[in-house]
């Protein structure tokens, strides 16, 4: 064997090497971008306001029983109501509970009795905070605090 010889064989085996290299690092990435997110865990369920009933009216409601509300549920008697409050002064569709950021508010959908917001109708949306009292119907409910 020649010094031409020996040149080859370790520019051969360097290739090998660096081919082997690039394959384990891409290897890496991918199983990487498979793993869970670097938040550890999986994600926290979506926040949901609690309201706690204060007056359950004609409904089948109790004083005291918290309720939890999702972005976009629509509380009402019946129909596409997802939170249904069994109360005939309250319309089937009668208002929608939504969030934005961190903020929650209250739009009436047209009911025949209106919603209130501490004692406010409820024109169009309305912001709601931390112990305020929304009133559909005769069912009133109070805005309790975000859990821990």
């Amino acid at each position: 064997m020649d010094v031409v010889d020996l040149l080859i064989l370790a520019l051969r085996l360097a290739f090998v090497v660096l081919l082997y290299l690039f394959l384990l690092v891409v290897l890496r990435m991918a199983i990487g971008g498979l793993r869970a997110p670097a938040g550890g865990g999986p994600s926290a369920p979506p926040e949901r306001l609690r309201l706690l009933v204060v007056e359950p009216g004609e409904s089948a409601l109790s004083s005291g029983q918290i309720l939890e509300v999702g972005d976009g549920m629509i509380l009402g008697r019946g129909g596409r109501a997802d939170l249904v409050l069994g109360d005939p002064a309250i319309s089937a569709e009668h208002a929608r509970v939504s969030r934005a950021g961190r903020a929650w508010s209250v739009t009436d959908l047209g009911s025949t009795n209106g919603t209130l917001v501490n004692d406010t109708p409820v024109d169009g949306r309305k912001q709601l905070a931390e112990g305020d009292e929304l009133v559909l119907g005769t069912v009133r409910l109070r805005v309790l605090p975000r859990s821990a």
